[in-house]
């Protein structure tokens, strides 16, 4: 049985920066969302112990937003993965990512900022690109 979720613990994350482009200030803010996906494996079978464990992987995706509209927002990075087991089988009420994701949160964080720098020069390619096309 595999679920997929989406957790939102980590889209308190959120980390905005503030560029210039051609005497404009630009904020960008940059948000992480995680998916969770659980696979119980293993064997259950009568007159002997539970084998069964729930094995949990999140992916870290993270979107942008322009605070000026919705034009350049977009997915930009979903390459983190953070993953782990728990005894038993998964069930939706369990929750056994989002419970172990609090764990990891500075390394959602750290790899949030990661991907804001490094997406200063796409972003400014996107923006040149706009003011191309519109003083065409």
């Amino acid at each position: 049985m595999i679920s997929t979720l989406v957790a939102m613990a980590a889209a308190a994350a959120t980390h905005s920066v503030q560029i210039d482009h051609g005497g404009t200030p630009v904020q960008a803010t940059y948000s992480a969302r995680v998916d969770i996906s659980t696979k119980t494996v293993g064997a259950k079978t009568p007159n002997r112990m539970d084998m069964q464990r729930c094995q949990w992987t999140a992916t870290v995706v993270v979107d942008r937003a322009l605070n000026h509209g919705p034009a350049l927002t977009r997915t930009v990075s979903a390459d983190k993965r953070i993953s782990g087991s728990e005894h038993g089988a998964c069930t939706p009420d369990r929750k056994s990512g989002e419970r172990n994701l609090a764990r990891h949160e500075a390394a959602i964080r750290e790899h949030l900022i990661s991907v804001a720098e490094r997406d200063r020069a796409p972003l400014m390619a996107e923006l040149d690109a706009v003011r191309n096309l519109a003083s065409n």
